[in-house]
């Protein structure tokens, strides 16, 4: 997948930029708060429709009163004209002139980002890591994301009962089965995704650290299940572990199991990294979630996704970076934001330079 061209008016610090990035290594420079973040961020906006950043409402510029971004994509040789327009109460999309949902735009074929905070993927609370493999790796999957939105409403509504101290009459009682049912189908859904992502983790790892080091990923959920577990059993496993926490949850006043409860653990030489891992290990675990994205996404689809990297180049040493350059030299189109050329710069394609909203290119 490439983006082939980009235009954007009234976002963020940009007032208008019509801009035609390289289909290969695109360098963005330029000192802080000059508009990196926010172009790399319109990307993911016409791709998936909707931003990386928690502020989202902010996107509009402060002396405007909407936005627009629009973009054209080709993929599989045929291009996609994308249209957003974006104001403070509604988003219109269209696809090729015909008002479309989000679903179908074509950041669902792989957008990949890589940004500062993503480290805390290792050493952070198990709602960043669920929301890793969630928004990151679940948008393979629409049929998984569906059930995850409606996941999500039956556990809020469930805790809702559970907050006022209703548990035993038929309104509970149907909540909880679709609890059961919805619960399954992601619980599922997310070790099915698990199974193809992990041994590419585990392999890029192993070039990455020329193979001096093993990494293991383990998901750890609150139901008794192996990877062989079809979702009847997990549906048993749901009703069973639901009777035995009847009196954990009236206490708690929350649903207090299932995979909105799960976390995930990285193993370095059979050693938690959270505790035990170095700096450096930390971003070569990253690192290889990251490129293992890469390679899931052409598995799956035959093309290979854009890559934004969001100032996290200096984050990696010169053996990670020329890791990174070499796996996606000629076969990703990457935007990589950085303050500093860095020494593997023979690499890039193009180099840019953001000053105040605009950009121009550094011959």
């Amino acid at each position: 997948m490439i983006l082939k061209n980009l235009n954007i008016n009234s976002f963020r610090n940009y007032k208008t930029l019509h801009w035609e990035p390289h289909p290969g290594i695109n360098l963005i420079t330029g000192l802080n708060a000059q508009g990196k973040t926010n172009l790399l961020e319109a990307i993911y906006y016409s791709g998936l429709g909707y931003s990386f950043r928690k502020k989202a409402s902010d996107v509009i510029n402060w002396q405007s009163k909407n936005a627009s971004i629009k973009a054209v994509y080709q993929l599989n040789n045929i291009n996609m004209d994308i249209s957003l327009h974006i104001n403070h109460d509604e988003k219109k999309l269209l696809i090729n002139g015909s008002e479309e949902k989000r679903k179908f735009l074509p950041g669902r074929f792989g957008i990949v980002l890589f940004k500062p905070d993503d480290l805390q993927i290792i050493k952070g609370p198990p709602s960043i890591k669920r929301d890793f493999i969630d928004r990151d790796i679940g948008m393979l999957e629409p049929v998984y994301l569906r059930d995850l939105m409606q996941y999500r409403r039956v556990v809020e509504q469930r805790n809702y009962l559970l907050r006022n101290g209703i548990r035993n009459n038929d309104s509970f009682h149907v909540w909880s089965e679709s609890f059961y049912q919805y619960g399954s189908k992601v619980l599922s859904g997310r070790i099915k995704l698990l199974q193809k992502y992990i041994p590419l983790v585990q392999k890029t790892y192993a070039l990455i650290t020329g193979g001096n080091e093993e990494l293991e990923m383990k998901y750890l959920s609150t139901l008794k299940i192996t990877s062989n577990t079809n979702i009847e059993q997990i549906i048993q496993q749901f009703k069973s572990e639901g009777k035995t926490r009847q009196k954990e949850e009236l206490y708690k006043k929350q649903t207090t199991f299932g995979p909105h409860r799960d976390d995930i653990i990285f193993l370095v030489n059979n050693k938690d990294a959270r505790y035990y891992a170095s700096q450096g290990q930390i971003r070569s675990i990253v690192l290889a979630l990251k490129t293992a994205q890469i390679t899931l996404f052409y598995n799956e689809n035959g093309e290979y996704p854009i890559l934004l990297l969001d100032d996290v180049l200096m984050e990696l040493d010169d053996q990670r970076q020329q890791y990174l350059f070499k796996l996606i030299s000629n076969h990703v189109q990457s935007f990589i934001t950085t303050t500093q050329m860095g020494k593997n710069s023979n690499y890039v394609n193009r180099v840019y330079l953001i000053n105040n909203g605009k950009i121009r290119e550094v011959v």
